[in-house]
């Protein structure tokens, strides 16, 4: 397989949102699929905190990258989720199928899901990051409905023993204040920087991985330099391992890299008790940098951010839906007591201070 390769899309193309649900019936999922059947050239399970997660696919870039992205699971277990990537070139109309709204009606490609039966199919889109969010999106659907298992879109490590979560929206410094901690303090480990499943047993709180290697932006190098020549000998995505390094810089390339290779092996840890929260915000007007909240406070900002609970991988929505975060949120926020940090201060600052509060 290449160790690079640039997409026909830089991003997400007519994912699920809110205003854009892309909802199909039971019956248009079953003809969706017997038309995607001929084209199916790899079949790969995965797993996702116990449940087996089955991507269908004839792209050979987004079969790679699954398969280096995820642990793997066997095909023995019947899938809880299908996630079918198929390109057609561009032979099938989504109107054809789907009478809502769509985000850009003009481009043919983008990607539908039938939750009866947990099934998602996306048309013609190679990137790797749409894939890989419908997939924690199902995981999401299943664990919150069935098993009181909240996922959050965020960071995690640890210090002492003592694990944090950092809830972001999009682009607001969760990997970098992640990374932080596990570099610079004796006692820190990092956990993961993506995505975290929470289990709850009692009083407690416990933080579970979701992948094995991390799909991450190549910017990071802005504030880790020393990543880049480790980043170069790895897989890339829109970007080419002997491009200058303006060309890593910008908000979509990707890599794809096992933690370890950034870290010493035993700085990463794929459990956390988590001990606090922490909801990262960038406001220039707003000169104080941590500030404790109430749990109700905390799932109140999730609930009203523009980012609904800072996850934009999420593939569901509805009252019920929301009600049902927001009970999971509160239980973690009454575990785990929550903060909001402004990143406007620097990030040695932001970083101990996160480390004060995590120990505390």
């Amino acid at each position: 397989m290449s160790r690079w390769y640039i997409c026909k899309f830089k991003g997400r193309v007519n994912y699920f949102k809110p205003e854009y649900p892309m909802r199909i019936t039971i019956d248009q999922r079953d003809e969706l699929v017997e038309y995607c059947q001929k084209y199916v050239k790899y079949v790969d399970d995965a797993y996702f905190n116990g449940l087996n997660i089955r991507l269908y696919t004839n792209i050979e870039h987004v079969h790679d990258f699954w398969c280096e992205n995820w642990w793997p699971n066997t095909h023995t277990i019947m899938p809880h989720g299908l996630v079918y990537t198929i390109d057609d070139g561009g032979k099938i109309n989504l109107r054809d199928f789907y009478n809502g709204p769509i985000e850009n009606p003009d481009v043919n490609a983008g990607g539908f899901y039938n939750p009866e039966t947990k099934t998602a199919i996306i048309f013609n889109v190679d990137y790797y990051g749409q894939t890989k969010p419908t997939a924690l999106g199902i995981a999401a659907d299943i664990f919150e409905d069935r098993f009181g298992i909240l996922s959050v879109h965020g960071a995690s490590g640890a210090v002492g023993g003592k694990g944090f979560l950092l809830i972001a929206p999009t682009n607001t410094g969760k990997t970098t204040h992640s990374y932080g901690p596990a570099i610079y303090h004796p006692e820190g480990e990092f956990h993961q920087d993506d995505w975290i499943f929470v289990r709850f047993e009692g009083d407690r709180a416990f933080g579970y991985p979701s992948e094995r290697k991390f799909y991450m932006r190549t910017n990071s190098i802005k504030n880790f330099p020393w990543l880049e020549p480790i980043f170069r000998e790895n897989k890339l995505e829109n970007v080419k391992p002997d491009d200058p390094k303006e060309k890593f810089l910008p908000s979509h390339p990707r890599v794809m890299i096992d933690p370890k290779l950034i870290l010493k092996p035993e700085k990463v840890v794929n459990e956390i008790r988590i001990n606090k929260t922490f909801l990262l915000k960038r406001d220039p007007e707003d000169n104080v940098v941590a500030t404790s909240l109430d749990p109700d406070e905390a799932v109140e900002i999730l609930r009203k951010a523009p980012e609904q609970w800072y996850n934009n991988y999420l593939i569901t929505y509805g009252k019920r839906k929301e009600e049902k975060r927001a009970e999971l949120f509160r239980r973690l926020f009454e575990i785990a007591e929550p903060y909001q940090i402004n990143i406007i201060a620097s990030v040695e600052k932001v970083r101990n201070i996160i480390i004060k509060i995590t120990k505390s």
